[in-house]
């Protein structure tokens, strides 16, 4: 009976419940570019790439980096995103983004990251203006993808 309790708590501790990314864009008005952070859970994102790819460890294979980039960039609709890195942690893995914008920042904002993937993903995006916040936080829960933005 012990045996399996630790084994249930040792499953546990390793599973989440909570599914949810943190996005930071900061337009910079000098350099006219979006430079964008995305926080994703390490975990997720694994699984995600597994759907089309091989088996994958964030922090060793080469080609993650270009595949966490390439699938953050698509999931923002920032097609044109150039993928600056990404930082792998215990948990996360932040990915960094940069495009160049000719008019100014964008007015809407599609967010599909896992949203397809998991029901209850909840995606939160924090708008800044050269380093300063402009607002409240934006939030998108698994049935929301769209969303104005209010610079």
């Amino acid at each position: 009976m012990r045996l399996l309790l630790v084994l249930g708590v040792c499953a546990a501790v390793g599973a989440h419940t909570f599914h949810y990314s943190r996005t930071e864009m900061n337009w910079n008005t000098a350099a006219r570019t979006l430079e964008v952070v995305v926080t994703l859970h390490a975990d997720d994102i694994e699984a995600q790439l597994r759907k089309t790819h091989r088996q994958l460890e964030l922090d060793r294979d080469k080609e993650a980096e270009g595949l966490v980039c390439g699938y953050t960039a698509r999931a923002l609709g920032l097609g044109g995103a150039r993928c600056i890195g990404i930082k792998v942690g215990k948990d996360s893995v932040e990915v960094y983004l940069e495009m160049g914008v000719a008019g100014g920042p964008p007015a809407r904002l599609t967010n599909r990251i896992l949203v397809e993937e998991l029901a209850d993903q909840r995606n939160d995006v924090e708008l800044k203006k050269d380093g300063r916040y402009t607002g409240p936080r934006i939030q998108f829960n698994s049935s929301e993808t769209k969303k104005d933005l209010r610079w």
